[in-house]
């Protein structure tokens, strides 16, 4: 027994221990590291006795311990000042952030340590929102250059977005009724909730995108991340579980009698079981309304001859398209095109051959672009395929692949098509009228240089 409790305590010293090479250690040695952080952002960062301290500083303590790195942390009034003096270079690393497009452009990222589903706060009047897009009339208010605020704009430019400093004026804002709702991740929604008196609001929905946590660091120390992340490859469960039982339970009983930890714990189970039975009511419901919501999808979005989308989805994603562009400018193409003569085709074999070839090229169309893509029917023998993150030159290589692709093969009764392309790039200030315009204008003068030809 005894060498067995021995045998037990060498693997879990070792499971705790990271071996580095000289080489890492002159990497490590190389760097007198600088950290910043706001305290504004609790459990993941707080001041108590004027220190910071939270989840994410438990965490940067273990990867420390494991790698040798020493550190010093200075407190910042917010996160644009966080941001700036990585930027510049003003401190070296942060220790709870989320790699965004933007933030690469001066930063490197560790692999996350913790990932955590983003949550709806809202007054405790409001009802369960289990769609965010059915607030998008709403006032949402969320912090400046958060990531979580990027997030919500990435996926949902639709909605109204105001600007605050912080997560803490965020909720002071819709306690106030001046606002809808916010968001953040779960914990700290929860935290501020519990914790900081908020007790008018509550968490009223989720969305499906969650938030990574890991380390930022500008981007010339590069050389720290493949260590970084050995070192959060090797956190256990366990001290992971201390870490989040220290912030969500130890650290909460502290500060509440024990008398009213108890009377909570009992609400707080009377809680979850009806929230559970109503959550499996909700459910049921919801899934009900979703095979009918799919159903109708079908019926408004999808051609019922190709069974691929049709002109009413294709605006509607287009427009949507446009407004990121205009917003970020992230490049954004299409493709317009028609089959060459198919009007011969419906009078010579007929129409239901006529029907059978535009499913064919619906489906040869479909396997050779991507999955980001979205291709429908424009009517008749006219197609439009919208293009995110594509520039121009990379739309027409595509156009030229789906024109030799289509050339090449064989449709049914030997059938054999050719095909005109237009295609279009977003330009500032663009609309969709003026790019299918564009588009349009491109494609007629390619049939009629065609015809011109003699082709």
């Amino acid at each position: 027994m005894k060498y067995l409790i021995y045998i037990c305590l060498i693997v879990f010293v070792q499971a705790q221990t990271i071996v580095l090479s000289p080489e890492e250690k002159k990497v490590i040695n190389r760097y007198h590291l600088q950290c910043i952080s706001t305290g504004l952002w609790a459990p993941f960062n707080l001041i108590e006795k004027d220190q910071l301290t939270g989840i994410g500083f438990d965490y940067w303590k273990l990867i420390q311990e494991r790698l040798g790195i020493k550190s010093r942390c200075i407190k910042a009034k917010s996160w644009v000042e966080v941001l700036e003096s990585i930027r510049q270079k003003k401190a070296d690393l942060t220790i709870a952030s989320q790699e965004t497009e933007e933030r690469l452009k001066y930063a490197v990222f560790s692999k996350p340590y913790v990932t955590y589903p983003m949550v709806i706060a809202t007054k405790n009047s409001v009802g369960f929102i289990h769609d965010i897009t059915l607030i998008k009339d709403k006032k949402i208010v969320m912090p400046k250059s958060y990531a979580t605020t990027n997030i919500l704009i990435k996926h949902y430019p639709e909605l109204k977005i105001e600007y605050t400093v912080s997560i803490d004026k965020a909720l002071e804002m819709v306690e106030r009724g001046e606002a809808y709702a916010t968001l953040d991740i779960l914990p700290v929604i929860a935290y501020k909730i519990n914790k900081d008196g908020f007790d008018t609001l509550k968490i009223s929905g989720s969305i499906p995108e969650s938030f990574k946590v890991g380390i930022m660091l500008r981007r010339d120390y590069q050389a720290l991340i493949p260590l970084i992340d050995r070192a959060i490859d090797s956190i256990s469960q366990e001290e992971k579980r201390q870490i989040n039982e220290k912030w969500i339970t130890i650290h909460r009983e502290e500060k509440i009698p024990r008398k009213y930890f108890y009377i909570l714990m009992a609400w707080t189970l009377f809680v979850i079981i009806f929230f559970s039975w109503w959550l499996f009511s909700l459910k049921r419901e919801i899934s009900k309304k979703n095979k009918i919501e799919k159903k109708l999808q079908k019926l408004v979005g999808i051609d019922s001859l190709t069974k691929i989308s049709n002109r009413y989805m294709l605006d509607k994603r287009l427009d949507r398209e446009v407004s990121l562009f205009n917003r970020y400018h992230i490049p954004l193409s299409i493709i317009f095109f028609d089959i060459n003569g198919f009007k011969l085709i419906n009078d010579e074999y007929g129409h239901k051959t006529g029907d059978i070839i535009l499913q064919e090229l619906s489906k040869l169309v479909e396997q050779n672009i991507r999955q980001s893509d979205l291709f429908g029917r424009w009517g008749g023998d006219e197609f439009l395929i919208i293009l995110p993150s594509t520039t121009l030159k990379s739309a027409q290589k595509l156009a030229d692949i789906l024109s030799k692709k289509i050339q090449e093969y064989t449709f049914t009764k030997d059938i054999c098509l050719c095909c005109t392309f237009g295609v279009a790039t977003c330009q500032k200030g663009d609309s969709r009228i003026n790019m299918i315009k564009r588009a349009d204008k491109c494609f007629y003068n390619k049939k009629k240089a065609k015809l011109n030809a003699g082709a």
